[in-house]
């Protein structure tokens, strides 16, 4: 996967099974789109050695804070979130050497379907001795939505890696107006290969809306649970998966040796832990057990940052 030199086409998405009766607006402005980055290690830090941009993405350059090993990238969506026949492409290459965090700007917000579906499709490859982490942002499908997110990764050597996806109930906190686990469907993939092999993949097809039995069963009791998971490559320390608070988890190591984590529990605190365990493992990669989280002490990040955001404030 190299710099790209095309425009981002509806031809460059694979469509699930689920939405083969539906397509993408191959010839609508703004709709189909994404980001394609190159990262590169220079003067000891990550920058920007290829970027191509196509609304309705867009991105800026690294953000490097004083004390902070890792690059922070924001990804923008200036059309508000994904809209039904949406096609959203991120692409990342981290080169050797590189350190950074990539994540939206805010949660992502999936607009009710009309007569299609959207989608936000992820290209990654980690090259050797390259650290990344990208936390797309909290999932928050609205009412009716079908939705498709699919994640490739390809790790090379000793590439260190982290992925968080984090799915909200909707907008469920609006009084009468609330849409708790509303949307039609939703198909998730998340694939991870090791030098060409398969070491991970995840994948489910949720068909909604859900009844509180429905909900029961999948994310156990609580008004309105949201569930997460994080991969994470190599050994956890066991302790990192112990419950904090209202949140229930659970660690599950890999046959391949690396390390899966799930959460379950109310939105806000669910959204803390899992960005709070992430960045915590992150610096731990060469800082040990006792480093500093990445980017979470540092007073660049407003108190209004998603995932800074203090445990009493919801994700709406």
């Amino acid at each position: 996967m190299g710099p790209r030199t095309t425009r981002i086409t509806a031809d460059d998405f694979l469509i699930p099974e689920e939405f083969r009766d539906y397509r993408l607006a191959e010839r609508s402005t703004a709709q189909i789109g994404g980001v394609s980055l190159g990262l590169v290690q220079s003067g000891g830090q990550t920058r920007f050695g290829s970027c191509y941009q196509q609304v309705p993405l867009r991105t800026f350059p690294p953000f490097h804070f004083a004390g902070e090993p890792a690059g922070l990238i924001y990804l923008v969506t200036p059309t508000v979130g994904l809209m039904d026949g949406d096609g959203h492409l991120v692409e990342v290459r981290a080169g050797e050497g590189t350190c950074a965090v990539v994540t939206g700007q805010s949660a992502t917000r999936v607009h009710p379907a009309v007569s299609s579906f959207s989608t936000q499709q992820w290209r990654v490859r980690v090259a050797p001795g390259a650290r990344l982490v990208v936390l797309p942002g909290p999932n928050i499908p609205f009412r009716g939505c079908r939705f498709h997110q699919k994640a490739e990764v390809d790790l090379e050597g000793d590439a260190r890696f982290i992925w968080g996806d984090i799915w909200t109930p909707g907008r469920y906190a609006r009084d009468e107006l609330s849409e708790c686990y509303a949307f039609e469907r939703m198909v998730q993939e998340l694939e991870v290969r090791r030098g060409g092999a398969l070491v991970y993949r995840d994948r489910f097809h949720w068909e909604g809306p859900w009844d509180h039995a429905s909900r029961r069963w999948h994310l156990g009791g609580g008004a309105a649970p949201a569930g997460a998971a994080l991969f994470v490559t190599g050994p956890v320390p066991r302790a990192e998966c112990d419950p904090e608070g209202p949140v229930q988890k659970v660690y599950l190591p890999l046959a391949s040796g690396d390390t899966l984590i799930r959460w379950c529990g109310p939105v806000p605190a669910v959204v803390t832990d899992v960005v709070a365990t992430a960045l915590r493992l992150a610096a731990a990669w060469e800082g040990g057990e006792d480093a500093p989280p990445w980017l979470l002490g540092s007073n660049h990040l407003g108190s209004n940052h998603w995932f800074s955001m203090p445990p009493s404030v919801a994700v709406v």
